[in-house]
Formats: structure tokens, C-alpha cells, sequence
């Protein structure tokens, strides 16, 4: 076994630990307090919703999935797409960046039913909320970090006789995978956000459509439930990024004596 895998495993304990012990002070606490089952669950309870086969959990998980990357995919792309050619090109710059700044202010979500009002009750516009609130961080992290070239690496290159391509691609776009991760990192938390807001809206799958059908039927273990799976999703989706950030900037890990 690897160093670094050890170390990620030893991090990993302390809070799994945590979380085993508040899960069984949970499960001995709530039935002492006699809290009923549709205000707090005892967490077995709630476990016991993944084994009754009376819920398709497969079919849910898939379709929130593929919203959230989609959606990521999509911003991801367009995102630094978008960052590059604000780099390359001042007049373009000038007309995007005001825009992108207003934008990034403005409560996306809040556009999501005007995009279900646009586009009908289907997959596209749960694809689409998850882009705006996947876009803009990735935007602005990726201008910020193709800006963050060292000026003397720059002109080094420069004085070559380089083209704006060649510098980007030697230079800009090496320095700025660093933040272009933290603009990934951030939006993959987003990411799952972005869906399930779109699937409280309109839906007849995923986990927020299960949480939304749960609330109405009272059925508090079941809503437990399908929460918990959106945090282990968002745990893995976070750290798939953090993993690819890991082999693709290997010297951002923290060097050990």
C-alpha cells in the first residue's frame, strides 16, 4: 500500500468514527425520548429503506446522476472554454466579464422554472440548473488562475516569438490547473444542489423527486434516507474530483519528511 493511499485512509477514519458514534447515540437516544418516527427516524430505520426492495433506488440514483454530470460536464467545458477566450482576447473580455459578474450574483436557481416554462417538463432544463450553478465558479477561478502565470516565465517564452496559443498552452494553462480545480471542487459541490432543486420543480425520478414524494406521504425514514444517499454522492462526486486533481497536478500534494 502506498504512502499517500495510507494517509488518505488515516484521514478518513477520524470522521467515519465520528459519524459511527453519533449514528449510535441516535439509535439509543430517540426511542429514550420517545420522539416519534416521522420527526426524527432512528437511523436503522432509516437503513432499512435501502433493503425493502419497494423502492427503485437504482433508477432514482441514475437519474440524478445524470443531470449532475451532465450538467458539470457541460459547465465544465463551456466554463474554461469561456475563461480561455477572456484571456485571448481583451475586447471579448471587456463585453463578458460585467456579464459574468452580474450573473454570478444572481440566484440561478430561481431561473429554473422559467427554464422547465421554456423547454417542458423533461431532462434538459434539470441539465441546464446544474450548469448555471456549475458555470460561473469554474469561469472565474480559471481567469484568475491563467492571470497567475509567473511575469517572468511569460516573457521568457515571449521572447521566442510565441503566439498567444503557444503561450497558453506551455505556460498559462499548466499554472492555472491549480485553481481551475478549486473552481471544480467548488462547482462539484454545487453540482448536486443544482439537481435536486431542479427535481423538487418538476420531476418524476431522482433523489429530490423521492424526497419531495416522501414529505407528502409522511414517510420520514424514506426522506432520511434518500438525504443520506445525496451526501455520499456528493462525497464521492467531490472527491473523484480531488482524486483527478491529484494525478493531473501531482505537485500540489503536500510533501511529508
Amino acid at each position: 500500500m502506498s504512502q499517500s493511499l495510507r494517509r488518505a485512509i488515516s484521514s478518513l477514519l477520524p470522521p467515519l468514527a465520528a459519524i459511527a458514534l453519533v449514528l449510535l447515540a441516535l439509535q439509543l437516544i430517540i426511542p429514550l425520548l420517545h420522539i416519534p418516527s416521522y420527526i426524527l427516524p432512528v437511523p436503522t430505520s432509516v437503513f432499512a429503506q435501502f433493503t425493502t426492495g419497494r423502492i427503485p433506488w437504482v433508477e432514482h440514483t441514475v437519474a440524478t446522476l445524470e443531470e449532475v454530470l451532465a450538467g458539470f460536464l457541460l459547465a465544465v467545458v463551456g466554463g474554461i472554454a469561456l475563461a480561455v477566450g477572456m484571456v485571448l482576447s481583451r475586447p471579448l473580455r471587456a463585453v463578458i466579464e460585467p456579464l459574468v459578474v452580474a450573473a454570478q450574483v444572481m440566484p440561478k436557481v430561481a431561473f429554473a422554472p422559467i427554464l422547465f416554462l421554456w423547454l417542458g417538463l423533461n431532462i434538459m432544463p434539470r441539465i441546464l440548473t446544474v450548469f448555471l450553478v456549475c458555470f460561473f465558479p469554474i469561469v472565474v477561478d480559471a481567469v484568475a488562475g491563467f492571470e497567475s502565470s509567473e511575469r517572468e516565465m511569460l516573457d521568457l517564452v515571449t521572447s521566442f516569438d510565441s503566439s498567444k496559443l503557444v503561450l497558453l498552452r506551455k505556460v498559462q494553462f499548466p499554472s492555472a490547473l491549480p485553481s481551475i480545480f478549486a473552481g471544480l471542487r467548488v462547482a462539484a459541490g454545487l453540482a448536486l444542489v443544482g439537481a435536486v432543486v431542479a427535481e423538487f420543480i418538476s420531476s418524476s425520478s431522482g433523489l429530490g423527486f423521492l424526497i419531495l414524494s416522501s414529505q407528502v406521504s409522511l414517510n420520514t425514514p424514506l426522506m432520511f434516507a434518500a438525504a443520506a444517499e445525496l451526501v455520499l454522492m456528493g462525497f464521492l462526486f467531490y472527491g473523484s474530483v480531488a482524486l483527478l486533481e491529484r494525478l493531473l497536478v501531482p505537485w500540489r500534494e503536500p510533501q511529508h519528511a
